[in-house]
């Protein structure tokens, strides 16, 4: 009766055995750390098959019924799916996702560990709260890594290292505290 998110990796979706093989790195160092904060989601599982691999985790709100899940309407609820719905989000609500974000990192990167892909669609949440997510990318802090670029939220001096977390995570509290594209920092709204 309970619901659980899986998401399975296959080789084939990658040009390359390295590509592949770093994903699944960044799920083997994200697990351990993954239960001791409430702002990162709970990774319960993962392991491999013959040309693919997969993770078992909390599951995402849905975007119209929260906690209620209806498998056959579901639709995850991440914080790009709410700028969507809603255009930018109330101040209060902006600062509370703030405080919960800034924590939650700060607890990672306490931990040696750098998200790598700070951004809207990689935020879900879960009982109502945020909670970063999508970690294939994750690594040990300044650990080399390739660059993949979601435009606007890597810093100019590229991933992995703590600053650039703090910087992707400054673009999506611009995004939802005025409602404009980070390709627009640092325009304010008229």
């Amino acid at each position: 009766g309970i619901y659980r998110g899986v998401k399975i990796i296959r080789r084939d979706a990658f040009d390359q055995d390295r590509l592949f093989e770093r994903e699944f790195s960044g799920i083997q160092i994200y697990e351990p750390v993954s239960r001791t904060h409430p702002g990162l989601v709970a990774v319960l599982h993962f392991g491999r098959g013959d040309g693919y691999f997969y993770c078992v985790m909390e599951v995402a709100d849905d975007q119209q019924t929260g906690s209620q899940i209806h498998p056959s309407q579901y639709a995850p609820r991440t914080l790009s799916s709410e700028l969507a719905r809603r255009g930018r989000l109330p101040v209060a609500e902006c600062a509370q996702c703030g405080l919960a974000l800034t924590a939650a990192l700060e607890h990672l990167h306490q931990q040696g560990v750098v998200h790598r892909d700070i951004k809207p669609s990689n935020i879900l949440f879960i009982h109502g709260a945020p909670k970063f997510a999508d970690i294939g990318l994750v690594t040990d802090i300044d650990e080399e890594g390739p660059w993949v670029d979601t435009s606007g939220y890597m810093p100019p001096e590229g991933p992995g290292a703590v600053a650039a977390d703090i910087y992707s995570l400054g673009k999506v509290l611009y995004d939802i505290s005025l409602g404009k594209n980070r390709e627009e920092f640092p325009e304010l709204p008229t």
